[in-house]
């Protein structure tokens, strides 16, 4: 699950900013999906209150309550997609973070050494 972005140097807020877009995306795909499948379960009741009066109108309303069910299962699927994705990318800046602290702290013992033998 690599993408373009993997190949390129960038900084830590690019890779923060790439966080918040890509848990923005996942959050509003799981709404679509949520409202997808209150949606699909309307349209199935409504299909069964249907179907003895007009056969043709009940099916037509289970398979639009299907194609919804389809988008709704693609709207999460995606959803976790980018989740898994914004999780990587938090990874690799708090993987950053820790070698800019052990940069720092040999900085830090090296200066602490320096002055004991001054």
């Amino acid at each position: 699950m690599f993408s373009e972005k993997d190949l390129v140097a960038r900084s830590v807020e690019d890779m923060a900013h790439e966080v918040e877009e890509l848990l923005a995306d996942a959050k509003r795909m799981k709404e679509e999906h949520d409202a997808a499948m209150q949606k699909e379960t309307e349209l199935r009741s409504k299909s069964v209150e249907t179907r003895p009066d007009d056969a043709a109108l009940a099916e037509s309303l289970w398979q639009e309550a299907e194609e919804l069910r389809d988008a709704a299962k693609e709207n999460l699927r995606l959803s976790m997609e980018k989740r898994l994705r914004a999780a990587e990318v938090q990874h690799r800046i708090e993987i950053h973070d820790q070698i800019e602290s052990i940069d720092n702290s040999d900085e830090v013992w090296q200066k602490a050494a320096g002055s004991r033998r001054g």
